[in-house]
């Protein structure tokens, strides 16, 4: 029985081919308007509604393939904006972070060629301390460049910023003048008015004048008087900002604002030369 069924099978399949053979040549030998073309033509049209119907209905399933490869691509293309952006900032800082200290030296040259009978020596701030105990601020040069106890500090612009209390072999400790333990001598620019300021530990300094008649205005400027020996005279510290009435003990209290920024110190100078000759008033035993 299987037998038979191979059998059949053989004979329909060379009917077919013997079928599909005619159909072939008929096809190559007819023209346009023949039976076999008028048939194919027939199926096209009877297809073609089904296969628009098809085309409508995949366009959105082709439109969010395309959709979300484009959107991979702009997600590509945000990452690397955002990288380029970064790159960008970063390089804008550094050219900013070259450019203050462009500007630094600079004024550390003009005030050093202003003062050509001083020995001044630039240096880093690598450290600092704030708290309700010490106001300083650690330098990178030490006894090694030069370097002494109780030598003045000044700002790049030449303005007064405290003096050295500590130094080891590269760097040294800086007292700031806004600290409680700090103090100068100063004067008046205006009137040569003498008197010591000293830090109140909040970010100011006080003046305390020897003559409590003086006359005092706002945005007077106070310099060092070197008196005492511990600092050269006529360095800025800073302008009136405050004037108080008389105090319980007859004395004016007199906030003065430093004109150093000591809150954004980068580079200093220590004075070497002149070099102080005493320790200060409130360092001495």
């Amino acid at each position: 029985m299987i037998s038979s069924e191979k059998r059949g099978n053989r004979r329909i399949l060379i009917v077919l081919l013997v079928v599909s053979f005619l159909m072939m040549t008929v096809y190559s030998r007819e023209g346009e308007s023949g039976v076999i073309h008028r048939l194919q033509r027939l199926s096209m049209d009877a297809v073609s509604p089904l296969q628009r119907g098809v085309v409508r209905m995949l366009k959105p399933v082709k439109d969010g393939l395309r959709g979300i490869t484009e959107l991979g691509g702009a997600a590509g293309e945000r990452d690397r904006l955002r990288e380029e952006n970064d790159r960008l900032r970063e390089q804008l800082l550094e050219m900013e972070r070259l450019r203050r200290k462009n500007e630094e030296l600079k004024s550390i040259i003009a005030y050093a060629e202003s003062k050509s009978d001083w020995e001044l020596l630039a240096a880093d701030v690598i450290g600092s301390n704030s708290d309700n105990w010490k106001d300083t601020r650690q330098i990178s040069a030490g006894y090694l460049d030069g370097v002494e106890k109780y030598m003045a500090v000044l700002d790049e612009r030449g303005n007064l910023v405290g003096r050295v209390t500590e130094c080891t072999a590269h760097t040294s400790l800086v007292i700031l003048i806004t600290d409680k333990q700090c103090s100068f001598g100063a004067k008046l620019e205006s009137n040569g008015e003498t008197g010591l300021i000293k830090g109140d530990g909040g970010g100011s300094v006080l003046l305390e004048l020897i003559n409590q008649d003086a006359e005092v205005n706002r945005d007077d400027l106070v310099v060092t008087s070197g008196m005492g020996g511990t600092c050269p005279p006529g360095i800025a510290i800073g302008t009136v900002r405050e004037i108080s009435e008389l105090r319980t003990d007859l004395s004016r209290g007199i906030t003065i604002q430093p004109l150093a920024s000591l809150t954004r110190l980068d580079r200093v100078m220590v004075v070497l030369s002149p070099p102080p000759t005493r320790a200060p008033v409130s360092s001495r035993e």
